[in-house]
């Protein structure tokens, strides 16, 4: 409950014409990709747009081969709706882009909050609590493909942050809810017939 509050909290800023707001906007256009380094650039903006397809590619793989439904699937799939629903209610403007793409980037949807984020942190949490050993790597290409959004231009800071909050709330739920039905014994219902003599 602590965590949707503040994920609600959060989801205000958009609105807010005040020091948070002139803040997150400033640290947005600071952290913005300035087209000084070619290779840079290339490498961030395909690493943006390439994170989707390694999550849903990995996570529906992963799905195909097992019988049951996986937590990094379920979480990656289900996060889209929140994404959708908070976009297209807050309908938050994308940011006034400086930096100029030198791949194909597309910008169709409302900014708030960041989808990629969201979908990214859902995918990465479920895989670092199934595999902590994992749980370092999953951090940093979490932080990368949030820095990838901002540095391309396509979101604010607190676009990327409240997708974090929501992907990880969704892996978080999905990994519990999970847990939760293996832990609990499976018994095969035994039908019980009495026929009358």
């Amino acid at each position: 409950m602590k965590i949707l509050t503040v994920f609600l909290l959060f989801s205000s800023i958009p609105f807010t014409q005040n020091k948070i707001s002139q803040t997150d906007h400033s640290l947005s256009s600071y952290l913005e990709g300035k087209n000084n380094f070619p290779l840079i650039d290339i490498a961030m903006e395909s690493f943006a747009l390439a994170t989707p397809v390694i999550e849903f590619g990995s996570s529906g793989l992963n799905q195909i081969t097992n019988d049951k439904l996986i937590p990094s699937f379920a979480a990656t799939m289900v996060v889209q709706m929140p994404i959708v629903l908070s976009k297209y209610a807050f309908k938050r403007k994308r940011p006034v882009r400086q930096y100029n793409p030198r791949i194909w980037n597309s910008r169709f949807t409302p900014s708030f909050p960041s989808g990629h984020a969201a979908t990214t942190a859902a995918w990465a949490t479920s895989l670092a609590l199934a595999s902590p050993k994992n749980t370092s790597f999953m951090m940093g290409y979490t932080l990368l493909s949030g820095y990838s959004q901002v540095y391309v231009g396509n979101h604010y800071v607190s676009d990327v942050i409240a997708g974090w909050m929501l992907g990880w709330l969704t892996g978080m739920s999905f990994h519990s809810i999970f847990e939760a039905n293996q832990n609990q014994l499976i018994r095969n219902p035994v039908l019980k017939i009495t026929i009358p003599l």
